[in-house]
């Protein structure tokens, strides 16, 4: 069995291919209920990805692995084995490769997830130790009858999409360290956004042919007080949640239901043809799963985090 690294953004069309195939093999077990990517949606998804961190790839008949690095503690790997392939050590062989490149770049905790008893057992064979649960949403947008935002006085909920205005992007700075302390698994230290971060991953998303939609409710002095961001890609029927958050002096005040609500409701007028939208909670989170529930999201998978300690 002979175990490929393959470089995703100049890779030919036939490798990016082989990706996509096993992806969609894996999709029933990893996006539950979630309609499936077109395949140019995820080709588009693995030849761009953002240049603010590392990303690497290994292919292997019947599978491939995706290593994303942000620093020392917050490394992920996707391992994908289409099923018809797996129990012959292919999983293992792509692990493998994975491990040696994070000892090359000096990772000391690689994060995965799995949703599935076989998904389980390939972590703890490996040395994997459960930690965080994530709970994966959906709400169904044409049934869905979002209510009217009301925000308090003196916060205005605006839309910004594509790209944050270069006026207000140093409020978006320092309005996303709210997520620094958003539950999460234990060993991972995700390091704040930088202006910097924000405008790759708004080039990546557009090379994507994706376009960003963020919420923010915004005080007359420039302060964001909370934010949620959504992704479609064209000609997508889902839509995707990425993070929502609340300034920790502003929390209490509804700014996250108001900004959740006008996001819904400006997506279903721009994008008719979305069909669902996703969300994803740390199963602690009990406040935005509370508000997320009281809009309409039904809970569609679980997935556990998973943590191996590279000493």
């Amino acid at each position: 069995m002979q175990v490929v690294e393959v470089d995703a953004r100049t890779a030919s069309a036939g490798v990016l291919d082989r990706l996509v195939a096993i992806e969609h093999a894996c999709w029933p077990e990893t996006d539950p209920g979630e309609p499936l990517r077109s395949p140019s949606e995820s080709a588009a998804y693995y030849r761009h990805q953002p240049t603010s961190h590392t990303t690497c790839h290994w292919l292997c008949d019947g599978g491939f692995a995706q290593l994303t690095v942000h620093g020392p503690t917050a490394a992920f790997v996707r391992p994908l084995v289409a099923p018809a392939e797996r129990r012959r050590g292919i999983g293992s062989a792509l692990l493998d490769a994975v491990v040696a490149r994070c000892r090359e770049l000096d990772v000391r905790a690689l994060h995965s997830s799995y949703t599935t008893d076989a998904g389980a057992a390939f972590a703890a064979r490996h040395g994997f130790v459960d930690g965080q649960r994530i709970v994966r949403s959906l709400l169904d947008l044409r049934a869905a009858e979002p209510a009217e935002p009301h925000s308090p006085a003196g916060w205005e909920l605006v839309t910004w999409l594509g790209r944050v205005p270069d006026e207000r992007l140093d409020a978006f700075v320092l309005a996303r360290a709210a997520m620094d302390d958003a539950p999460a698994s234990e060993n991972l230290d995700y390091p704040a956004w930088t202006a910097e971060q924000i405008r790759a991953s708004e080039e990546s998303l557009a090379l994507r042919d994706r376009e960003m939609r963020l919420t923010v409710a915004l005080a007359p002095s420039g302060e964001i007080g909370a934010f949620t961001e959504l992704r479609v890609s064209r000609g997508s029927t889902l839509g995707f949640t990425d993070d929502t958050g609340t300034v920790a002096a502003r929390r209490g005040l509804g700014l996250a239901r108001a900004v959740k609500l006008e996001s819904l409701r400006r997506l279903r007028r721009d994008h008719p043809e979305v069909v669902l939208v996703t969300t994803s909670n740390a199963e602690e989170n009990a406040v935005m799963r509370h508000i997320n529930q009281s809009i309409g999201f039904r809970p569609s998978a679980v997935q556990t985090m998973t943590t191996l300690a590279l000493p």
